[in-house]
């Protein structure tokens, strides 16, 4: 009692022990009993010692559900630091249950020393001590169980005699009396005492029987040494192993000096119990790797070895049936087996007796195959399967086959084909006399390797008569000679040729185009460059290849972001760029998006970028052209009036004597005024009107007129006339080119020349071809025709030709010439449009 009516123990720590040990019912129970006692006690804190009690009982419960099985019990620390939690636990509910408010801080000043001292103390001892007694129990419930429920033979004695034997040993000592004979001998014989090491030893009774004993010695808490020996009784077997050997010896002279393999074997288990000398030569076994096993254990087919049981079951005994002999190494030829049922002491056996026949075998073998020798190949495939005969006979493929003397015994169509012989000319033949090509050479180098070494090769060769011609040769050996098929690889071959040319030429125009070409992959390294490349670049591919292009060039801003847009979005994207380090040159950059990062092709165009501001200046020129053109027109009014008043001066008598000046100046201003009637031609910008017509029918028209022009002129003239579609033509402006060209032909040869005019269709278009006989055009001038106002003429304006390429032009024609010193030849190629098209470029 710690103050008046209050009382406090330490049956905390019983109740943990209680749950722990014996579970949430066993705490349950101690509890109660707990509860009441404390109640019928009394006191002012009997409802905090019941809250004690039960707190604690279930505390005990979790413990010993989640660290009964383990090592806990062995380690002082852990249980000394619960007996401080149950400590704590303890104080906690002193201090705040309800019942103990009132004076409670006095109270622990009193019991809190003791029960976080005594507490932890009481409860590693209490609980290590459980742990200890636990284990010697267990064990000592161990041996108990060993003793009394093990089927062995246990017996534990010392120096003085027996200590322990095991139920079975006594029940055998109380059944057998030579069980106590036996345990006389072991404890006797001190001797076993005196070694550390376990023994086996073998111990005969009085009475004949026989046991083994396993003895293991151990050291007593009083400090001597004890013995624990197995008893094994071996009585049976030894009798066994007597009455075999006596078989053995009346047997022995007959059994192991017979000429024939013999063995016995029990028909209980069927394992074999004696063989003789013969038996294991043949076998090549040794006299322990068959006694005790069974014929299938050593390698007897077990179909074979239940086959020859039953007849043996059925007739009693088993008279010369042929069978496989096995060996230590497997099957190996063949014998003869005959068995019968004998009794050896009383038990009974099968006595086996077996004649090898696999010499004799052997030479009928090989006396078969010396007769059937050429035709064995052909019989063979008769005998077993005349399909595959045909079909081999028939493939596609060249199949032939070869003895060891390399002379012909099956050859099908496809290799008479190849060998240019039939079967009747090749069977028999050897194969270098047929094909002289093959010594020396690939097929003589492999056929004799499948030969040698005995394995299938597969190679390629050109054929034997034609080098085009390449063959997948296949040699499969075989004990008679050789099988060889050949298959037709040629089209593989050219295919396997075309795609390495093909990649060679790929890579030959990447390397010769001008354009500037380079491949990144996402981690922004160079993995292929070509050489205008490393040109623009201004560094070799070995320099280039497999580093970042950031660290290589200055990469600006614009062209990273397209980069990043191609490698993301995978799509194409093509840009102009001004590269200031290379002199501001202008740079056209196309990105294209590929599997492993971004393909690049840029080329210079600052050509192009000077042309474009070149042709918008021709723009400007060209509205003063047509400026002048206008100013032209109107200059023909009063050079006509000149004209007309020129005419009535040299008509009168007063200047007769200047009329040679007047007509000249008349010509001069007829001249003028063709020139200008060119040049407006020529810088017109009036749409064209174009209606279908044929152009044979304006040819046609012109004949007459280009005739008398040719005849005037000591000249012919030859009009051709092909089959041709209608086309959509300008027949004004058709008839003024064909007469320009025609006359520039006709002025180009000379006297006695002949003009050839053609009209024919080539693929989808219509082609007039001008040809004539003249020297030719050189070839520095032929780019410079069509040029207004440039002509070879001594007489010429330049300006012909020039409206012959405008009126091609607005019929959407081109103009090819081809001149040589035997004449030129002009062609004009009109397109031929189809309904679709024309309806397209109506709804257009």
């Amino acid at each position: 009692m710690v103050v008046e009516g209050r009382f406090y123990d330490f049956r905390h720590i019983t109740m943990t022990m209680a749950g722990f040990i014996g579970g949430p019912v066993t705490a349950a129970i101690a509890a109660i009993i707990s509860v009441l006692y404390r109640y019928y006690a009394g006191g002012t804190g009997s409802m905090g010692g019941i809250t004690n009690i039960i707190v604690f009982a279930c505390f005990g419960s979790i413990l010993g559900r989640h660290l009964r099985s383990s090592q806990n019990g062995k380690k002082v620390l852990f249980w000394f630091i619960i007996g401080i939690v149950m400590a704590c636990i303890l104080l906690f509910i002193i201090a705040f249950i309800p019942p103990w408010k009132s004076g409670s801080a006095m109270v622990l000043r009193i019991v809190a020393g003791p029960f976080l001292l005594i507490t932890p103390l009481a409860t590693t001892i209490i609980f290590n001590f459980y742990f200890w007694t636990y284990n010697f129990f267990g064990k000592a419930s161990i041996l108990n169980t060993i003793i009394n429920c093990s089927p062995v033979n246990l017996m534990i004695f010392d120096a003085h005699g027996p200590i322990l034997f095991s139920k079975r040993l006594k029940t055998q000592g109380q059944s057998y009396p030579f069980i106590e004979n036996l345990n006389l001998l072991l404890y006797n014989d001190k001797t076993w005492l005196n070694t550390t090491k376990q023994q086996h030893r073998e111990i005969a009774t009085e009475d004949g029987r026989q046991f083994v004993v396993d003895l293991s010695n151990f050291q007593m808490p009083s400090g001597e040494y004890a013995c624990v020996a197995i008893v094994n009784d071996v009585t049976e077997r030894k009798r066994e192993q007597k009455t075999l050997r006596g078989a053995k010896d009346r047997f022995s002279k007959a059994f192991q000096l017979g000429p024939h393999m013999m063995a016995i074997i029990k028909t209980s288990d069927y394992r074999y119990v004696d063989v003789n000398r013969r038996f294991l030569e043949a076998r090549g076994f040794e006299y322990e790797d068959v006694i005790g096993k069974t014929p299938i254990e050593i390698g007897v087919s077990e179909s074979e070895f239940k086959k020859t049981i039953e007849i043996l079951e059925r007739v009693g005994s088993v008279q010369n049936i042929e069978t496989s002999l096995v060996t230590k190494y497997g099957p190996k030829g063949s014998v003869i087996l005959s068995a019968e049922k004998i009794q050896i002491d009383d038990q009974e056996c099968i006595l086996f007796a077996y004649n090898d026949i696999t010499e004799m075998k052997q030479m009928q073998t090989e006396r078969v195959e010396q007769l059937t020798k050429h035709l064995e190949l052909e019989a063979d495939l008769s005998r077993s399967n005349q399909l595959i005969a045909d079909i081999i006979n028939n493939m596609p493929d060249t199949f032939y086959v070869l003895d060891d003397q390399w002379r012909f015994t099956f050859v099908n169509k496809k290799a008479e084909e190849l060998l240019l012989k039939t079967r009747e000319e090749l069977l028999g033949e050897v194969l270098w006399e047929v094909i002289p090509q093959i010594p020396g050479s690939l097929l003589e180098l492999n056929y004799q390797k499948a030969k040698n070494f005995c394995k299938p090769i597969t190679f390629e060769s050109p054929g034997h008569l034609c080098k085009d011609i390449w063959y997948q040769v296949t040699v499969f050996p075989s004990k008679f000679g050789l099988s060889v098929y050949y298959r037709d690889i040629t089209e593989r071959k050219l295919a396997s040729g075309k795609l390495i040319k093909s990649q060679e030429e790929m890579a030959s125009i990447l390397e010769s185009m001008t354009d500037c070409f380079f491949a990144i992959d996402g981690n922004w390294q160079f993995t292929y460059i070509n050489h205008p490349g490393e040109i623009a670049f201004g560094k070799s591919r070995d320099e280039l290849l497999g580093r970042n292009i950031t660290e290589v060039f200055g990469v600006n801003e614009t062209a990273l972001q397209h980069y990043h847009e191609v490698m993301s979005e995978k799509r194409p994207v093509t840009y102009e760029n001004i590269c200031q380090t290379s002199g501001n040159k202008w740079f056209e950059i196309s990105l294209y998006p590929s599997e492993s990062g971004l393909i690049c092709f840029f080329r210079d165009i600052t050509s192009q970028k000077i042309a474009a501001n070149e042709i918008a200046r021709l723009d400007s020129l060209n509205l003063v052209g047509q400026l002048a053109a206008g100013i032209g027109h109107e200059i023909r009014n009063p050079m006509t009036t000149v004209r007309g008043y020129l005419q009535l001066l040299g008509a009168k008598p007063d200047y007769v004597a200047q009329k040679s000046t007047f007509e000249l100046m008349i010509s001069e201003l007829d001249r003028a005024n063709s020139i200008i009637t060119e040049f407006l031609s020529l810088a017109r910008t009036k749409q064209t009107e174009l209606k279908s017509q044929n152009l044979n029918d304006i040819l046609n028209n012109l004949y007459p007129l280009l005739e008398a022009d040719a005849f005037t002129q000591n000249k012919q003239i030859l009009f051709i006339p092909g089959e041709i579609s209608d086309l959509k033509l300008n027949g004004k402006e058709i008839s003024q080119l064909i007469l320009n060209l025609i006359r520039n032909g006709l002025e180009a040869m000379e006297e006695r020349g002949c003009l050839t005019i053609k009209s024919y269709v080539e693929d989808d278009k219509v082609v007039l071809a001008i040809e004539d006989e003249g020297c030719g055009i050189p070839s520095e001038d032929l780019n410079k025709l069509g040029t207004p106002f440039f002509t070879t003429k001594d007489n010429g304006t330049g300006l012909g030709l020039a409206t012959c390429y405008r009126i091609a032009e607005s019929h959407n024609a081109k103009i090819h010439i081809d001149s040589s010193p035997r004449g030129t030849t002009f062609f004009v190629f009109f397109p031929i449009r189809v309904k679709g098209q024309e309806q397209n470029e109506m709804i257009a």
